[in-house]
């Protein structure tokens, strides 16, 4: 297996296969990046509830090498996707299959489109994890990971064989659905913190009626991509938000890193499939180009 991205959520994925005993290697971007690794040895710092322990791990530039890939996992972010999988498309054949983790939708659209040779799973992750330093990473909540394939085929067998202790996963018959669910959760609360720079539990008080008029215009968008059983909807992003309370959103932190965020692949996603059925969403293109003025503000990409 190879993890492609570098990031908290690709090295949380590196760990835990390592520690199940699942030989997997680290794709980084550059020969820098892999200097920086050998400089410190290749050590892993892996944390999960004050315990650490140290892990070796197999690192490589994406680019360099052409060691075919059978399954590869991306942990990128959602705009770096298509690049990052398109720089490994020399290790590719027609048995490999990619399995993808991004926030929000529109980075798996433009994968499966590109790589049509290649099977394309999607996944809904709701592990927690941060980096307080370089190639150290923390385990900050488990989850489960739910994974389907878009053309509803069953799931495949190194799947199957993925030991328990290693990913916490369940495959899901309607993967696009439960990402719809999650993109609706995340319009509804991540933007609101980027643009109050929030902690997740304030937006109610913050955004008041703003939030509930966006939750209808969601759910109006989601009832147009056969989303089931919506009714629901609002008592589920409120109990993200209570359940969240003190956590910063990642398109918050992005903000603070100076870092580009993932709202166009968040809201900017669900706002133009909005205008493309037609669906009036007031409410959302508000937030939309209220955030988007807030990171001209502070010289980030908006897109």
């Amino acid at each position: 297996m190879h993890v492609l991205g570098a990031g908290s959520l690709g090295l949380l994925w590196l760990a835990r296969l390592q520690q199940a005993g699942q030989p997997c290697s680290l794709l980084v971007r550059n020969q820098a990046t892999l200097e920086a690794w050998r400089t410190a040895d290749n050590k892993l710092i892996f944390e999960q509830q004050g315990h650490q322990s140290q892990q070796r791990a197999n690192v490589e530039v994406a680019t360099t090498s052409d060691t075919p890939i059978q399954t590869l996992i991306v942990a990128t972010k959602a705009h770096s996707t298509l690049a990052a999988v398109e720089s490994v498309r020399h290790r590719l054949s027609t048995l490999s299959q990619i399995l993808l983790l991004q926030n929000g939708l529109g980075a798996q659209q433009q994968v499966s489109h590109a790589f049509t040779e290649q099977r394309v799973l999607y996944a809904s992750v709701t592990d927690g994890a941060w980096q307080p330093a370089p190639r150290h990473v923390i385990w900050a909540g488990q989850g489960t990971t739910l994974i389907g394939d878009p053309l509803n085929q069953r799931a495949p067998e190194w799947l199957k064989q993925l030991d328990s202790n290693a990913v916490q996963w369940q495959w899901d018959d309607n993967i696009v659905a439960v990402l719809w669910r999650k993109l609706a959760v995340n319009c509804a609360i991540n933007p609101f913190t980027l643009l109050f720079d929030c902690v997740n539990g304030e937006v109610p008080n913050v955004a008041g009626s703003w939030l509930d008029e966006c939750i209808a215009e969601l759910q109006a968008l989601l009832t147009s991509q056969a989303v089931p059983h919506l009714d629901d909807l609002p008592t589920q992003i409120y109990e993200v938000i209570r359940r969240t309370a003190n956590n910063s959103s990642s398109m918050r932190q992005d903000m603070h890193a100076k870092r580009r965020t993932e709202l166009d692949y968040i809201l900017g996603y669900a706002c133009r499939l909005a205008q493309h059925e037609r669906i009036p969403t007031p409410a959302l293109n508000r937030l939309l180009y209220a955030t988007q003025r807030r990171l001209a503000e502070l010289d980030l990409p908006v897109d």
